[in-house]
């Protein structure tokens, strides 16, 4: 392999790295309730669809829907699974399932859990990567008995986002 190839290969995987974490702090974002850390992940313009449940523009107000979305829950954690970035210049096209659990505060004996894909358009912008469109697909939807184990005390229940 000669030089080039080498630094593009690297640089591939690095930016690739990178596209992939964009995607991880997504998720621990929205798990945490951290509406600015949700918004810092998306341009400006961006653009999201959520399933049939929402059709949004703007980082703020994609960041404040999820925000307002969740606020029901006791507890939610996002499994999200990057399983191809397709990298193009400075542009990025991901797809990664998710596996997500909700439980709402109203029912905490009841767990939702729901198997997804995220179809994410990426931007490089002054050298951060910007989730530029999201669209989710939910595949399935289940509703299973639960307990809190020691992540969520029982007293916490109530308290929205760990």
């Amino acid at each position: 392999m000669n030089d080039l190839a080498t630094n593009e290969a690297l640089w591939e995987a690095l930016q690739t790295q990178c596209v992939t974490a964009v995607m991880t702090r997504y998720g621990v974002a929205c798990d945490e309730g951290d509406r600015d850390g949700i918004a810092a992940l998306f341009h400006p313009d961006a653009t999201a669809v959520y399933d049939v449940d929402a059709d949004l523009t703007g980082h703020q107000v994609i960041a404040d829907w999820i925000i307002g979305a969740t606020a029901h829950l006791a507890w939610q954690q996002h499994a999200l699974r990057v399983m191809r970035v397709d990298l193009d210049g400075d542009r990025a096209s991901v797809v990664s399932y998710l596996t997500s659990h909700q439980v709402a505060t109203t029912t905490p004996d009841v767990a939702l859990m729901m198997n997804s894909r995220y179809d994410t358009e990426l931007e490089l912008a002054d050298g951060v990567w910007l989730i530029r469109s999201l669209r989710l697909v939910v595949g399935t939807i289940e509703h299973r008995p639960v307990q809190f184990g020691s992540l969520i005390a029982a007293d916490q229940a109530e308290v929205a986002h760990v």
